[in-house]
């Protein structure tokens, strides 16, 4: 028996064979930039396409593409919600100007070239690489040509557009990033760092107060504008850790933490910027603490004030970034906060925030499973639209929505909704290598019939003139013209793509939050905004 003969037969070694290889093709730099993750899309796709009989069952692909959006969506909750407020109405505004764009221009292209309407309304959600969408098609069209006698054959043509045209919307558009990404001389560092998103490093200084009227220490930042945090009061030679709702006179001297930018714009606002370090005051205790009690995780810092009597936090240590503590900060399983105390209650405070790396690996799959679960009946809601048809989010529509608003709201009653980091980037890389190996044996199949058809040089056209134009349009408008930084306009354009792989490849490169920002800020509204207008082109052409 063959090696290819017992991938056929055995579907899970097929599995880790495909991901084994992708993984380790996704290392390799080609043309100086590496695929990543999305390496095993396009080692399923070929060995799928030498081989037909090698396949991934729906379940397991279905499985790691929810539980790779869920997993985006608690990391990205907060940062979505916020950026309703500013930038993100603009943000969407502009995906979705882009999505009609796309969309009025498939309708064309169908309606003037030799290409069938199921076939083209496939190639459509192949190039946008939308499974959702592909799914919607084939469901509704049984409603819309209930007595067309070529129904059964018609229902095999998107899932064919759409196995062509899914490796040309995959390839086209990480290629555009790549490419302009060379023409607009992208610095990476300096777009976080202009963004305010860059790991910079924390500072402690010490200020003299010369202002009377300023606000209590909890309200300061605020009230002032500025980033920092004050871990200590000075007040007629007396040292002390404030409390919420402590005030400072003229004379006292505090100290602050924040960045070298905004401690002397907070200084100008306070009083005289003092030489010296404080950090090296033995009058009180400085420790950093990990986060592993779930009882203070998901509550605004402002609420914990209260049970920290004789302590502070100054800076919250997440992944790679370290930020200044901030009275609407809600902690995380896995963040290391730095903590100013009085030497009697520093003990105290390593307990109460758990301090323990054994305690935070033994992960709580319960709310994990849960929201996951709430989020596949959410997928499953049909919504009825003109024509006789119904829309649903479906199984990455669903999870989403759900992980975002349950990570906004942190916590619900006993239950913490986010998880440790470390252990939301494993299952995120888990679930984003079972999807793509599984979507990509599902293309392959059909991928090496279609190539034999010479029919399917107008798919592939179509298919490559959707993916480049959407991307191009995307990044130029959105760089240039609407001035957001590059690696935040690649994260949007890889939310419109709704795909992880594009995504993937931007975070490898940006190595960034900015990314992240764009993709979370337009996911949901592009997975919702492709399902309807998939569903629109079936009512207009068939």
């Amino acid at each position: 028996m063959g090696l290819v003969q017992i991938l056929v037969e055995n579907q899970l070694l097929a599995l880790l064979v495909i991901m084994v290889l992708g993984l380790a093709i996704g290392q390799i730099k080609i043309f100086g930039f590496k695929l990543g993750v999305a390496a095993v899309l396009f080692v399923g796709l070929g060995l799928a396409t030498f081989e037909p009989g090698i396949h991934i069952p729906p379940l397991i692909y279905i499985l790691g593409l929810s539980l790779f959006v869920y997993t985006i969506g608690l990391e990205s909750g907060p940062e979505f919600f916020a950026s309703l407020k500013s930038r993100g109405v603009r943000h969407n505004l502009f995906g979705l100007g882009i999505l009609a764009f796309v969309g009025l221009e498939a309708l064309l292209i169908i309606k003037l070239f030799p290409i069938g309407e199921a076939e083209g309304i496939g190639t459509f959600t192949g190039a946008l690489t939308n499974t959702p969408a592909l799914a919607a098609v084939v469901d509704s069209l049984p409603h819309v040509i209930a007595d067309d006698p070529d129904l059964e054959s018609k229902l095999e043509m998107p899932v064919i557009g759409y196995s062509l045209a899914y490796p040309i919307g995959v390839i086209g558009v990480i290629a555009s990033v790549a490419i302009m990404s060379k023409v607009f001389r992208v610095n990476h560092d300096k777009e976080a760092l202009d963004a305010g998103v860059a790991a910079l490093p924390l500072h402690t200084r010490r200020i003299e107060v010369e202002r009377a009227d300023l606000p209590s220490v909890t309200d300061l930042p605020g009230k002032l504008g500025v980033d920092v945090s004050i871990s200590r009061i000075e007040h007629k030679g007396r040292l002390y850790v404030p409390a919420e709702g402590d005030t400072i006179e003229v004379g006292d001297i505090v100290s602050v933490v924040g960045t070298e930018d905004e401690i002397p714009e907070a200084a100008k606002q306070i009083g005289t910027l003092l030489p010296g370090d404080p950090t090296h005051d033995g009058r009180l205790e400085f420790r950093r603490i990990f986060v592993s009690s779930d009882t203070v995780c998901g509550i605004p810092l402002s609420q914990l004030h209260p049970k920290m009597n004789g302590m502070v936090i100054t800076r919250v240590r997440r992944g790679d970034l370290d930020m200044v503590a901030s009275p609407d900060m809600k902690l995380e399983l896995g963040d290391r906060v730095r903590v100013v105390a009085t030497p009697d209650r520093i003990n105290y405070a390593t307990k109460f925030f758990g301090d323990s790396y054994k305690r935070l690996s033994d992960v709580n799959l319960f709310p994990l499973v849960l929201g996951l679960m709430l989020g596949v009946l959410l997928g499953m809601i049909p919504v009825p639209i003109p024509g006789g048809v119904s829309i649903s989010l479906g199984s990455a529509g669903g999870p989403l929505i759900v992980a975002l608003v349950l990570s906004a709201l942190g916590r619900t009653g006993p239950l913490v909704w986010p998880i440790p980091y470390s252990a939301n980037l494993a299952f995120r890389q888990v679930g984003l290598a079972l999807f793509l190996a599984g979507i990509g044996t599902t293309a392959g199949a059909s991928f090496k019939e279609a190539l034999s058809d010479p029919s399917s040089l107008t798919v592939l056209g179509m298919a490559a003139i959707i993916a480049l134009s959407s991307a191009m349009l995307t990044l130029v408008i959105g760089h240039k013209f609407l001035k957001i930084p590059f690696g935040q306009t690649a994260g949007i354009l890889a939310g419109l793509q709704t795909h992880p792989a594009v995504l993937q490849y931007v975070n490898d490169h940006a190595k960034n939050e900015l990314p992240a920002m764009g993709y979370s800020t337009v996911y949901p509204m592009a997975m919702i905004v492709k399902i309807i207008i998939a569903q629109l082109l079936v009512v207009a052409l068939m």
